[in-house]
């Protein structure tokens, strides 16, 4: 059975050949909850521009008014947010990020044989190591994790932890920003102690002593856990506002795939029971097909009567629905990003056959391109847009719920994960013209 025990939320941006996230792009370890559900700019503007035809990996802000990526100068490295170089060019720098409103760039950087966490141009305590710089939904605050020699320990600002023996497993800011979740003392099995605590670590509270993953849903204002049972695993969920009131599930023989529903509350996850994989949802169980090998998270009906999720049947690709119905759908090479829209009335993914990618709508297949990603419904539920490449071109298609295409964007070098504005009629994303770096915004 294929498992993404470590799934997390992209925050970043989404290469697939359609644009690049730099050595400016967050490391693996970090995650920045809440931001993208926060009202996008939604007035163009041209970001920066680039000084030559260079063309560096570039990071976009979740929210836009913000674009930073790095130059290498003669051996060294100088990072340039919102078209402004840094001061400073450094041997090396890693895990560049921007504030969702872009506002504010943080990158780790060597200095003199260790590294420091640079934060709006100012360099910050000599370390042995940084990593997993993340950014508050506020912009406010940012933690990272350090090295002091053999150990390590989280800072919040310029407020540190106590050291461990190992590196943390995960952080993440709640929602509000007021607190920080973190699985600290990781050992060899990836297993280690959940926290939540106050941003200057006065009064932390341990959730569990025995979690191997832990997720935030979208507006990081509740966590589930995977922990150790006695017999087995189970998840535990809680509210970040209220850490000590722990809800535990049945204990199963192995837990994965852990995901929360578009309601923030609402939760699946892929277990085996008696030597049986079983798709859970809140407290319905449902055994999975003999055969069935999934692939994906489970994406939760917004109605929270079912679940759906791509599975391996047979050598394809399809799509199954569960506690729900419905026939499955369809047979490809391979499938990504399954959702929703907002009343569960129709889903969609983008599929692979041969050589062609496509969207498909409750089964119907889309105009074929080279490559399409990121397919999204609009608040209303009235649109579908996704970003797509072909002949080299690379361009945001707005379709119908249906699927079936309105019109093509005009066409860049590279464009940036999509976001629909506050008032739903217009979408917003970044690109790349020639040495342009620009936020744009079309109305629906």
């Amino acid at each position: 059975m294929r498992s993404f025990l470590r799934l997390q939320v992209a925050v970043c941006c989404v290469t697939l050949g359609l644009s690049g996230c730099s050595r400016c792009g967050r490391d693996p370890g970090a995650r920045g909850p809440g931001p993208a559900l926060a009202a996008v700019s939604d007035k163009p503007a041209v970001l920066a521009e680039l000084p030559d035809d260079r063309s560096p990996e570039l990071l976009f802000s979740d929210r836009g008014g913000g674009v930073a990526y790095v130059l290498e100068e003669g051996g060294k490295y100088r990072v340039v947010h919102n078209g402004r170089a840094g001061k400073k060019a450094y041997d090396a720098v890693a895990n560049v990020v921007l504030s969702p409103d872009g506002r504010r760039c943080a990158f780790g950087a060597r200095v003199d044989g260790k590294w420091r966490m640079v934060v709006d141009g100012t360099e910050g305590k000599s370390f042995g190591n940084v990593a997993s710089p993340v950014f508050s939904a506020d912009g406010e605050h940012l933690a990272y994790q350090a090295q002091v020699d053999a150990s390590w320990r989280l800072v919040v600002d310029d407020i540190e932890n106590a050291r461990t023996k190992t590196r943390y497993g995960m952080h993440a800011f709640s929602g509000d920003s007021s607190r920080i979740v973190y699985v600290d003392e990781v050992d060899d099995a990836g297993v280690g102690r959940l926290v939540v605590s106050d941003l200057r670590f006065e009064k932390p509270t341990v959730i569990d002593a025995r979690v191997s993953n832990a997720v935030l849903n979208a507006e990081a204002s509740r966590v589930a856990a995977v922990a150790a049972s006695d017999h087995g695993q189970l998840v535990l969920t809680f509210a970040t506002g209220a850490p000590g009131d722990v809800k535990r599930g049945p204990a199963h023989d192995a837990v994965y795939n852990v995901a929360f529903g578009p309601d923030g509350g609402s939760l699946a996850y892929l277990a085996v029971k008696s030597g049986q994989y079983v798709l859970v949802l809140d407290d319905r169980e449902m055994p999975m097909a003999a055969g069935e090998e999934i692939i994906s998270l489970p994406a939760i009906r917004p109605d929270g009567r079912g679940l759906a999720a791509m599975v391996i049947t047979n050598g394809a690709v399809t799509l199954r629905q569960y506690f729900v119905e419905r026939a499955a759908e369809g047979a490809y090479q391979s499938a990504e990003g399954l959702l929703y829209d907002r009343d569960g009335g129709a889903h969609a993914y983008a599929a692979q056959r041969g050589d062609a990618w496509f969207v498909v709508t409750n089964g119907n297949e889309g105009p074929p391109f080279d490559r399409v990603v990121d397919p999204v419904f609009s608040p209303d539920g009235q649109y579908l847009v996704y970003r797509a490449r072909k002949g080299g071109k690379r361009f945001v298609v707005v379709a119908q719920a249906t699927g079936a295409v309105i019109r093509q964007l005009p066409e860049y070098e590279q464009v940036f994960p999509v976001r629909f504005t506050a008032d739903g009629k217009a979408i917003a994303y970044g690109v790349k013209d020639g040495r342009r770096l620009a936020w744009k915004v079309e109305r629906l």
